[in-house]
């Protein structure tokens, strides 16, 4: 046989270069010769996709495990909000439940049940001397008070001008009067006192003269 000439194997190689091209390009293959739902996760490299290659908003709770999720943005705003809700309802609940209390004291504690008049008389006093006292009440509790003094006083003695004081804290309440036989004398102050005190009628007299019907009351105001 004879050698082939080089023309000849020129040709033969240039043939399978040729052919070989056509098969490289033959062998690619592009989205429109995949049949849809073909490729599965097995055709798939791991780790080979990244979040350029899937399309915007187009995963949906179908395709992600929620579970696996961390805390989307906000979130944890979300979660504070939440808490901020629960911690006024607890502060909502607390002050409502303290809303019967001071300073954790039951109210009822502050309502003490207090005395709102005081009464003494004395029906008479005969022969009584200058500047004598007629009546005392008992201690009164430091408060704010309307205190009144009512009484009859017969002068049988030769002293016509006679005088009698209502007997409290701050300024008295003092009547003169001129009487020949009864006079009723009326005498009120009204009293706030930071202590307790014991309001007193007090009258002049000559030691002849009398009182019928006293009456000393006092009301609280406070």
């Amino acid at each position: 046989m004879r050698r082939p000439s080089a023309p000849l194997v020129i040709s033969v190689v240039a043939l399978f270069a040729a052919l070989g091209g056509t098969s490289y390009a033959a062998a690619k293959i592009t989205g429109k010769e995949i049949a849809k739902k073909t490729i599965t996760g097995g055709n798939v490299a791991n780790k080979t996709l990244s979040a350029k290659k899937v399309k915007p908003d187009a995963l949906g709770g179908d395709q992600i495990n929620e579970s696996k999720l961390g805390p989307v943005p906000n979130a944890g705003h979300a979660t504070a909000a939440d808490h901020a809700s629960a911690a006024d309802t607890a502060t909502s609940a607390a002050k409502a439940a303290d809303a019967d209390t001071v300073d954790g004291i039951d109210s009822a504690a502050f309502m003490a049940v207090k005395p709102r008049a005081y009464e003494v008389s004395n029906t008479s006093a005969t022969n009584f001397g200058n500047n004598a006292t007629l009546v005392t009440m008992p201690d009164l509790p430091a408060g704010t008070y309307v205190v009144m003094a009512k009484l009859v006083y017969d002068n049988d003695g030769a002293t016509e001008l006679e005088s009698c004081t209502l007997d409290v804290p701050g300024a008295n309440d003092t009547t003169s009067f001129e009487v020949e036989l009864s006079h009723m004398v009326t005498l009120q102050e009204v009293v706030n006192s930071a202590s307790s005190f014991s309001p007193t009628v007090r009258c002049t007299g000559d030691g002849n003269d009398d009182m019928t019907g006293l009456s000393l009351i006092a009301s609280r105001l406070d």
